[in-house]
């Protein structure tokens, strides 16, 4: 398991050092008679808790403002409990203030943050299920979904087009279909391994449900693509909400090769549910070609 956050676990464990080198110049060390073991071992198991809580963060969640809301958090409390441990083992004059003071005001500040990066984490939750209880239109059926993701996989899919081409005639109103195609999975599996390339699908399949508004369908097509149905919705108004989303996925996932194609379907085509896939792929190779021979 790879966490997506690099920098952020380098930060950790450089703050740490440096609070260590800082405890230590500023010091002494205590002797063995004067360490207090059952403080060790409490702010010992304190610390251990609040960075585990860290790490859990920086290897289960994607990029986002969320995600730097319960790391900064996580942080200040780690270093917070790091200096309470370290003072353990360290006897600091009564002159030294600085490191009393870096003991003590960054933890209820970094209780704060979490307390906010946790609200935000809910919200997103919230919005995640909502989502995935709009898209139970009339099947339960458990084959229907996407093991790894918890997306709806092609066959949903399919009656879900036959569905809102039977409304469109109540509506008047087109719908649309995006389709969004990773050329970058097979190297990142090769490279990082199974699991990394299984997380990285799925956080990409929860920023898309993020992204879409509550009445779209998120879908797994393949191994390596996703179609979101857009129910109701003009070319403008698809056009706006996937550029947003694109936008969202290359600033979270820093995703470097895929491709995407956009279809609307009014009510004055009557292809069949496979065909309109068909098209929205064919769509996609032909553009794909287009820019290979433009290249050329």
């Amino acid at each position: 398991m790879t966490s997506t956050h690099p920098r952020k676990l380098l930060l950790t464990f450089s703050l740490c050092l440096l609070s260590l080198i800082l405890a230590l110049q500023s010091g002494d060390l205590k002797p063995l008679v004067r360490i207090d073991w059952f403080d060790v071992l409490g702010e010992g198991s304190s610390f251990l808790v609040v960075l585990a809580w860290l790490l859990l963060v920086l290897f289960s969640r994607p990029a986002g403002p969320v995600t730097n809301g319960l790391y900064v958090g996580s942080l200040l409390l780690v270093l917070s409990y790091w200096l309470n441990l370290l003072d353990e083992f360290i006897a600091y004059p009564d002159s030294e203030r600085l490191l009393s003071w870096l003991e003590s005001i960054p933890a209820p500040i970094g209780m704060l943050i979490l307390t906010i990066g946790l609200i935000g984490w809910h919200r997103e939750q919230r919005l995640i299920n909502s989502q995935l209880t709009s898209r139970e239109l009339h099947l339960r059926a458990h084959n229907l979904l996407d093991p790894l993701t918890r997306l709806y996989r092609r066959n949903y899919l399919l009656q879900a087009i036959r569905r809102e081409q039977a409304l469109q005639a109540e509506h008047q109103q087109p719908f649309c279909l995006w389709l969004l195609e990773l050329d970058e999975l097979k190297t990142l599996m090769q490279q990082q391994g199974l699991a990394a390339s299984e997380q990285h699908l799925q956080q990409l399949a929860e920023l898309l449900l993020l992204q879409f508004r509550p009445g779209d369908l998120v879908c797994r097509l393949s191994s390596h693509s996703f179609v979101v149905l857009m129910p109701q919705t003009k070319i403008r108004t698809a056009d706006v909400l996937t550029e947003l989303a694109v936008r969202h996925l290359n600033s979270s996932l820093k995703l470097q090769a895929w491709r995407s194609a956009l279809s609307c379907q009014t009510q004055h085509s009557h292809p069949s549910a496979e065909e309109v896939l068909t098209a929205l792929q064919q769509q996609l190779q032909h553009q794909q070609q287009t820019e290979l021979w433009s290249l050329h």
